[in-house]
């Protein structure tokens, strides 16, 4: 069996083991980030071995990856943990918002209506009582539903 030693072309290994290591890396969307720096440390290490910058021995390449690795974990752990973060949702702005309906049933906080308008019937969700025919504001819009306020303007009676 040979050994690492009588390994001919051994910056080939490390350069395919490096990148097969950023890929897998790549898939599972920055998970685990002693992958990437590991495959890019096995990139550089291959690098230096193929510029003849030291003797591919198995010590030799296992200081190089172990040194560089720990650097780069070092440097990139901020930066990597930042592309792992949880992004708060983004509250979206509607078209709806900001314009003027007027109710057709009475709207309560406790009991909410429905409304038919842009061709959906819509949940009203509203702060105080408005009585049918108020002309109301849409201040927020989701799922189904829309949040109102009176506008100045009273009912018709």
């Amino acid at each position: 069996m040979a050994s690492l030693e009588n390994i001919q072309n051994i910056e080939s290994y490390l350069l395919a083991l490096g990148l097969v290591l950023m890929i897998a890396e790549l898939l599972l969307g920055f998970s685990i980030i002693l992958l990437f720096t590991l495959g890019v440390s096995l990139l550089i290490t291959s690098g230096l071995v193929f510029l003849n910058v030291f003797e591919p021995s198995l010590l030799n390449l296992f200081i190089a990856v172990s040194v560089l690795d720990t650097l780069l974990m070092v440097l990139l752990w901020k930066p990597m943990k930042y592309l792992q973060r949880d992004k708060a949702p983004r509250s979206v702005k509607s078209d709806l918002v900001g314009n003027v309906i007027e109710l057709t049933q009475d709207a309560d906080p406790s009991h909410p209506s429905t409304v038919h308008y842009s061709g959906v019937t819509w949940k009203v969700k509203c702060s105080e009582p408005i009585v049918a025919g108020t002309k109301v504001v849409i201040e927020d819009v989701e799922v189904g539903s829309i949040s109102v306020t009176p506008t100045a303007v009273k009912p018709n009676t």
